[in-house]
């Protein structure tokens, strides 16, 4: 089974300051069954995120760069299995979802985007501590795993 991970659960994953740190890495325990999948999106959203908390003071600058370092050099490893997809049918795709949801829903183009992407990769499961997110996947079809304490809506 394959589980695409939006940005949020990604930072949670890798900085142990995060308060969703703990469930992040304790959903391998409870998943041993499951990939979490990378793509390059993720690579712009999740590296533009770290160097973000950097640029608030959130992160200190060596953690920042030393998550991306790390992150990269597990992707290469094959940690988290690297998964193309269709950026034209994704575009669509997010459309779509708006189209459908966006008036119902509290929806950021950006979160539609990671939605799309993992429709498009036929993901099994989408990981996020963001309530929204987690609305619009549910909306979706997706099976949604968020932690205990998701950022309220």
């Amino acid at each position: 089974m394959t589980a695409y991970a939006d940005t949020s659960w990604w930072v949670a994953y890798k900085n142990s300051s995060d308060r969703h740190h703990t469930e992040a890495v304790q959903y391998f325990d409870d998943h041993s069954d499951r990939f979490v999948i990378w793509t390059p999106w993720q690579r712009v959203e999740v590296f533009n995120s770290f160097r973000q908390l950097e640029r608030t003071g959130s992160l200190p600058k060596r953690p920042a760069m030393d998550f991306i370092r790390a992150l990269e050099k597990e992707i290469r490893l094959g940690y988290w299995p690297h998964v193309e997809f269709s950026w034209t049918d994704t575009v669509r795709t997010a459309n779509e979802l708006s189209a459908v949801h966006s008036r119902d829903l509290p929806i950021r183009a950006m979160d539609l985007f990671h939605i799309a992407i993992a429709c498009e990769t036929n993901a099994d499961e989408f990981l996020t501590f963001d309530e929204d997110q987690a609305n619009l996947a549910l909306a979706a079809g997706l099976p949604v795993w968020k932690g205990k304490n998701a950022r309220p809506a």
